[in-house]
């Protein structure tokens, strides 16, 4: 695994901390790593002893003077930034550390928390941890561990490696996938995530030539916008990446806190980030082992049409369900296909997809063998999923018998739904084991495996091309110093440096003639207070609509006597009349979230924006293909296509001032605290957009 291969398949391991009872944390691993057939030499660390278990005992790590790869550390919280001090002194190059007690413990916890950040800055050390459960490599029999985990050194090896921010619930997981069929290969436990993080170590996982699949349990993480080169080198090495985001609601960001002490970002950014990079979201056991099932062929479809054969029609109307749920597509066989299953399928039974073969084939293995080989040459499947039920015995062993036939034959997936009890079906369940044809256990879970692994390939084809834009600021152009709120004039001048359309409008000073000033502009108009002091000018009836020019003096008046009455003390440089824009209206805003940066929110302007609370998010900057992406991913979407006579609107200028949106919140970077165009209004197709008013808060 490249950077990390030491961590995994260490040459020795040292124990600092060893304890003389076993069944404490600092000696469970002792145990654990003689259980497990772990090869390499094993050093216990504590200046109390001379000697542990029939070993010779250590006062320290650099009195080994013998090369070691990793140390496992369980002294006191106090004691572990000098532990990892003489683990760089040794030159171990990699430490898990198992206590806990930082920050995730309050102040003093975040104090150990830095110094043991410096240790690790200092020595070079690489640290998984603190505040974890350990690690464990099936392939090396490194076994680092305590708890139950301990014990389970038995653990099926195989090629699904990953890495839980929760020590306890994360080998859960591992437990019960394995119980489903699932091989691990490198698991970890990563604790408070001072040194390697999450995404690092995911990204890690994808370079290890045995690993094909990984996944990871995350709470949050300080550099959650590292999760988009993780998805990227997903979709590019084929290797997918399932990710179960904890903390998605007020009361589990609460626990989280207490937990690992993670700083967790809005869930909805993780879910943008997700879509925006090809990572797999998944919410349960049985979607990581399903998905694990499915994609362990390797088989990509090149589509979303799926292909049912089902011996049970309630089956295939279940499997149907779902499967539309998902995304997938069912679409009618061609002709030929159809002709073909017509004549082969009989009267009572259904020759469309779904089709339904009924047992009168199944108990024919030449008929179904000529069934299945007719479908996967349908060009306009892409996929093909075969619906048992439970069919026990010589049966199942006939259907088996064909399907892997049929399925050497192809570079389409195929899948099996089956229930059969396994007792009763032994030979059926060890030749789709050897063949590696994935077979799952009801059709929802079948068709919502397939659906991931269709939105997987589909990924693939679709966002490995794309590129984020150049990122500079426009020459010559410099923000106002400090944290500040600007003015709707000066948030203004902030999108225009950045080729965002306005409306047309000027700036009246107050006294000013307004007649001469709004000369060159065509009426109605609005009239809006421009004060930094009055950032939601609405609230302080600093805006009036629809005015006529003969109005516009009047309507200042108004709006800056509002303003005072507000806020007594305000300034106020005057008022912006505008030509009233007209279209949709939509919002465009930029959030600088705390791990992920900064992030464009998109969704329908006005009160829409409240009520609806339809918004999708993209971190920036990102491409016009993005951008199209967060237009269709709205509820309301079908708004911007033509409807009922109404034109459709300009979504290509729409896109190209998210993308320009983009562009300015990752070129003005941590200056950028937050910023709403709202509205921007899309006119009819070709006649592009105009931002109406914005609001622009520096820090």
């Amino acid at each position: 695994m490249s950077s990390f291969e030491k961590l995994f398949s260490p040459n020795a391991i040292a124990i600092i901390g060893a304890s003389q009872d076993l069944t404490r944390i600092s000696g469970q691993p002792i145990q654990a790593l003689r259980n497990s057939g772990y090869k390499g030499p094993v050093y216990l660390v504590n200046p109390r002893y001379k000697e542990l278990h029939g070993m010779a005992c250590y006062p320290a790590a650099k009195t080994i003077g013998k090369p070691c790869d990793l140390a496992l550390i369980a002294v006191p919280a106090p004691s572990v930034a000098d532990a990892v001090r003489d683990c760089g002194a040794a030159g171990i190059p990699f430490a898990i550390i198992l206590t806990a007690g930082f920050r995730e413990a309050g102040e003093e916890g975040r104090k150990l928390e830095a110094d043991l950040a410096r240790a690790c800055k200092e020595t070079g050390v690489r640290a998984i941890g603190p505040n974890c459960q350990g690690a464990l490599s099936t392939q090396s029999r490194m076994w680092c561990v305590f708890g139950s985990v301990s014990e389970e050194t038995g653990l099926t090896p195989g090629a699904v490696s990953c890495a839980f921010q929760s020590g306890g619930f994360g080998y859960a997981v591992v437990n019960l996938a394995e119980a489903q069929g699932i091989g691990f290969r490198n698991v970890v436990s990563t604790g408070n995530e001072t040194d390697i993080t999450m995404p690092e170590l995911l990204s890690a996982m994808l370079d290890d030539p045995g690993t094909d699949l990984a996944f990871g349990y995350m709470e949050g993480t300080p550099n959650a916008r590292a999760l988009l080169a993780l998805g990227q080198k997903s979709l590019e090495n084929g290797k997918p990446v399932l990710i179960w985001k904890g903390a998605q609601t007020e009361v589990g960001t609460k626990a989280a806190a207490s937990h690992t002490a993670n700083m967790t970002g809005n869930y909805d950014l993780y879910r943008a980030a997700f879509r925006q990079s090809g990572l797999i979201e998944t919410q349960d056991v049985e979607e990581i082992v399903d998905f694990a099932k499915v994609a362990a062929p390797k088989r990509w479809p090149k589509g979303r049409a799926i292909g049912v054969l089902s011996i049970s029609g309630g089956s295939g109307v279940v499997f149907a369900d779902r499967a539309v749920k998902e995304g997938l597509t069912l679409p009618s066989f061609s002709p030929e296909t159809f002709k073909a299953l017509r004549a082969i399928i009989p009267a009572f039974g259904a020759a469309d997809n779904p089709a339904d073969t009924t047992a009168a084939v199944i108990n024919q293995p030449e008929l179904f063998t000529k069934t299945l080989d007719i479908v996967l040459a349908d060009p306009g499947i892409d996929q093909l999923s075969l619906l048992l039920a439970s069919l026990p015995g010589a049966g199942a062993l006939k259907c088996a018998q064909a399907i892997t036939a049929a399925a050497a034959k192809t570079d389409k997936p195929v899948q099996v739904v089956w229930s059969g009890r396994k007792a009763k079906s032994e030979e059926a369940w060890k030749l789709f084991v050897d063949a590696g044809i994935p077979f799952l256990p009801t059709p929802a879970r079948g068709a919502k495996a397939a659906a991931t692994l269709a939105r997987f390939a589909e990924d693939r084809r679709r966002l490995t091309p794309r590129k984020a834009p150049a990122v500079k600021m426009p020459a010559g152009y410099s923000l106002p110093s400090g944290g500040q709120t600007l003015s709707e004039v000066e948030s203004k001048a902030v999108l225009k440096a950045f080729g965002i359309p306005m409306t047309k409008e000027v700036l009246v000073p107050s006294g000013a003639d307004m007649m001469a000033a709004t000369k060159g502009l065509k009426g109605p108009f609005a009239v809006k207070i421009v004060s930094r002091d009055i950032a939601h000018k609405t609230e302080a009836g600093g805006v009036k609509l629809g005015m006529a020019a003969a109005d516009l003096g009047k309507a200042r008046d108004e709006v800056i006597a509002n303003g005072r009455a507000y806020k007594a003390g305000a300034k106020i440089d005057g008022v912006l009349v505008s030509e009233m824009a007209s279209g949709l209206e939509a919002l465009i805003g930029v959030v600088n979230d705390e791990s992920f940066g900064p992030t464009v929110a998109f969704g329908l302007g006005g009160i829409l924006t409240e009520i609806l609370k339809d918004v999708t998010f993209r971190v920036a900057p990102f491409d016009l293909a993005t951008a199209h992406d967060m237009i269709a991913e709205l509820r309301a979407a079908k708004m911007f296509d033509s409807v009922r006579g109404k034109p459709a609107s300009d979504k290509d200028a729409l896109a190209k001032v998210l993308v320009d949106v983009s562009i300015m919140a990752a070129a003005l970077g941590d200056r950028l605290k937050e910023m709403d165009i709202n509205p921007i209004f899309v006119g009819a197709k070709g006649q592009g957009v105009a931002a109406a008013d914005a609001l622009v808060v520096l820090k």
